[in-house]
């Protein structure tokens, strides 16, 4: 509730329009802390999680 009367605030203030931000914001702006969430998540779980690199291929 707090960061929904934030947002209506910053609208209002600077007469701007709504920008939605989109689903993976958070994601895109610090990926390390999204894959730590979800390691943690993942763990609470009972589950165990292995990051491997993908390889590209041509």
């Amino acid at each position: 509730m707090h960061k929904l009367t934030i947002a209506i605030w910053h609208i209002l203030r600077n007469k701007t329009r709504y920008q939605d931000l989109g689903p993976d914001y958070f994601t895109r702006r610090d990926p390390e802390r999204a894959m730590r969430r979800m390691t943690k998540e993942a763990n609470h779980l009972g589950l165990t999680v292995r990051f491997e690199p993908i390889t590209a291929t041509a």
